[in-house]
């Protein structure tokens, strides 16, 4: 769904810089009106709450993910991506 190579969107874009990128702003996607809406940046804690729930924090979100119960899966997770490049 995701790439960690600048500019590769797939299904989702692409994750590479994601912390500290505006929310909904990665080049060459078309992104949700609930995401483009959001208004916030990607913060390790907004990354978190979001792969917790994508729903809760952007309603009526096109993502096709229920989500990930255990901040530390979510943590590892968040913290491989940045590991690739952010």
């Amino acid at each position: 769904c995701h790439a960690l190579e600048a500019g590769r969107n797939g299904t989702g874009p692409y994750l590479l810089g994601v912390v500290g990128r505006p929310i909904g702003t990665a080049q060459g996607f078309n992104y949700s009106g609930a995401l483009a809406q959001v208004g916030d940046v990607w913060t390790v804690e907004n990354l978190s709450r979001f792969i917790e729930a994508p729903a809760r924090v952007a309603p009526r979100t096109t993502m096709a993910y229920s989500g990930m119960r255990s901040r530390t899966d979510r943590l590892n997770l968040i913290a491989y991506i940045q590991a690739q490049g952010n």
